[in-house]
């Protein structure tokens, strides 16, 4: 079985040890959902691979799911978080998490990007070209908001450049 045929699920895992993988401030939790839980129910349904995405409880700090992806490499990809903070640091985080992380997909969250900016705005493009310059997946978190016009064009622009 490969991965593309594995990758129709997600689970976004975290941990309860803020000591040594503190939450991003306000996106603290209470709820438990470890890889070893997640390697645990893959095991009883026979599931031999995931995808984790990055928990927006960490925000850019990548270091758990960095390390759950060194521990399993035969088990999980990972799948970061774009940063759209200004001055450019996410095509740099980008880079340095797909050539020396491994990760193999980018998730654009629009909740975090700039008030009254959109994801197709420079740094989205800058972003979404890099992704795709370095071969990998781009998802776009799209439950809990309306999907936008402008969302639309600017996939439909991104396929066909």
């Amino acid at each position: 079985m490969s991965w593309s045929d594995i990758l129709g699920g997600v689970f976004i895992a975290w941990m309860l040890n803020a000591k040594e993988y503190p939450y991003f401030p306000g996106q603290e939790t209470t709820l438990i959902g470890s890889s070893d839980d997640l390697l645990k129910s893959m095991e009883e349904a026979g599931v031999d691979g995931a995808l984790i995405v990055q928990p927006i409880n960490y925000m850019f700090d990548h270091s758990y799911v960095t390390s759950v992806l060194q521990k399993h490499p035969d088990k999980f990809l990972g799948c970061f978080l774009a940063d759209p903070s200004d001055g450019g640091n996410g095509i740099a985080k980008l880079e340095h998490l797909v050539t020396k992380e491994g990760y193999k997909a980018m998730r654009f969250n629009p909740y975090l990007w700039p008030p009254n900016e959109k994801m197709n705005n420079e740094i989205g493009r800058k972003l979404f070209a890099k992704a795709g310059e370095l071969g990998i997946a781009v998802g776009f978190m799209c439950f809990k908001v309306q999907i936008e016009p402008y969302m639309i064009f600017f996939f439909q622009e991104k396929c066909v450049e």
